[in-house]
């Protein structure tokens, strides 16, 4: 990284992420407190539930490294005595929060919130010690560090229910050999046909949690020169009267746009647009950011230059191709390994606990933050970029 990168706007911001994440590290005895009344309730044959923030909810459903016994809870759905519901939240107050808590409340469900600050009516409160997503001029945190004490209390919980004698069954990544095949297999379990070796308290947490800042200090090495050069190729798109473009393959990556603080001049591509239907859409002069798993799902690169159009592409590469390869405009690394979860647990066939969700959501707020300065300043400014 040169030394005009150590400065940017992308690093100022991922600077606060680092210190969400130390805060949330200061914090795991309460987190594994917290999971030690989970696990009791799950045990005890308790379900698990996820509600609240679309993006927390996708987090947790159905990722790499996560639980396969978490469903997302609907209005229509009845929690019971023992039900553990995990509730995230933004900016810790809501309406539609407190119609979760009540009715989790009244079925006699554990509820632990997930956020900013803690809410009326909730048994448990993990803090995600990010400021709520109300304030329109800071560009916010709060994304990845539900993801960061999300994953941190997955691993808690994950020790509390082997220290009982259970190991629930975890998500391998999909995009990876076999991962497809071995997650059918396993979604008919109620609990993994295995003898795990007990892990005491704090370790899947701080290991989560330490894996993540390797992560995040290899990304702040290597790659804020490119969110540098992607956030002037957006302004320039941007004054040329262009359209600049977002999409991704993960969980909580899509919810960013649009929340307090989002300047808004990043429009989300249609859902479920496919790459080969990107003609209809993009235009010569258009810039695209693809924020990916391991590569674009499918030809993203190709169709975009084909219209016309530039590509960032944030990703971290498979084995036979690395990130660098992509054939982007501008190839950022995510820097996350191939298969995306990154603890072990001795004994288990997969790793646990992904990173991605929180280096996706912040590299989307990283370009926005390069995009927005170079918005602020005159189009002759910041021409010097490494």
């Amino acid at each position: 990284m040169s030394e005009s990168a150590r400065h940017t706007p992308a690093a100022a911001y991922l600077d606060r992420v680092v210190a969400t994440v130390t805060r949330i590290g200061h914090s795991l005895p309460r987190i594994t407190a917290v999971a030690e009344a989970a696990a009791e309730n799950i045990v005890g044959g308790g379900e698990l539930w996820l509600a609240g923030n679309e993006g927390f909810i996708l987090e947790a459903c159905g990722r790499a490294g996560g639980m396969m016994a978490a469903r997302r809870w609907q209005s229509s759905d009845k929690s019971s005595e023992g039900d553990v519901v995990l509730l995230g939240s933004t900016n810790g107050e809501g309406s539609e929060d407190m119609i979760v808590v009540e009715a989790s409340r009244e079925g006699g469900a554990l509820v632990i919130l997930f956020g900013p600050k803690s809410l009326p009516g909730t048994d448990l409160f993990v803090d995600a010690f990010a400021p709520p997503a109300n304030d329109p001029t800071t560009l916010p945190t709060i994304s990845p560090a539900l993801a960061a004490s999300l994953w941190a209390f997955t691993g808690e919980l994950v020790a509390a229910l082997i220290r009982r004698g259970k190991m629930p069954p975890m998500y391998q990544s999909g995009l990876v050999p076999g991962g497809p095949e071995r997650n059918e297999q396993h979604l008919r379990l109620r609990w993994e046909p295995v003898e795990i070796s007990s892990i005491g308290p704090g370790v899947l947490g701080r290991e989560y949690l330490e894996c993540l800042t390797q992560i995040v200090q290899r990304l702040q090495a290597t790659q804020m020169d490119k969110f540098a050069k992607a956030g002037r190729m957006a302004a320039a798109a941007l004054r040329a009267g262009h359209t600049v473009w977002y999409d991704s393959l993960g969980h909580l990556s899509p919810e960013q746009l649009g929340q307090v603080g989002d300047p808004g001049f990043v429009k989300l591509l249609p859902p479920g647009l496919t790459p080969e239907k990107l003609e209809g859409v993009l235009e010569r002069g258009d810039l695209v950011l693809y924020v990916g798993m391991y590569e674009p799902y499918g030809p993203w690169v190709e169709t975009a230059h084909g219209c016309g159009a530039k590509i960032v592409t944030v990703v971290s590469g498979t084995p036979q191709r690395q990130a660098e390869e992509m054939g982007a405009d501008v190839n950022i690394s995510g820097c996350w390994p191939f298969g995306e979860s990154v603890v072990e647990v001795p004994g288990y066939d997969v790793k646990i606990l992904p990173p991605t969700g929180v280096i996706q959501s912040s590299a989307y707020w990283m370009f926005v933050a390069e995009a927005a300065a170079y918005m602020r300043q005159p189009s002759t400014a910041r021409q010097s970029l490494p």
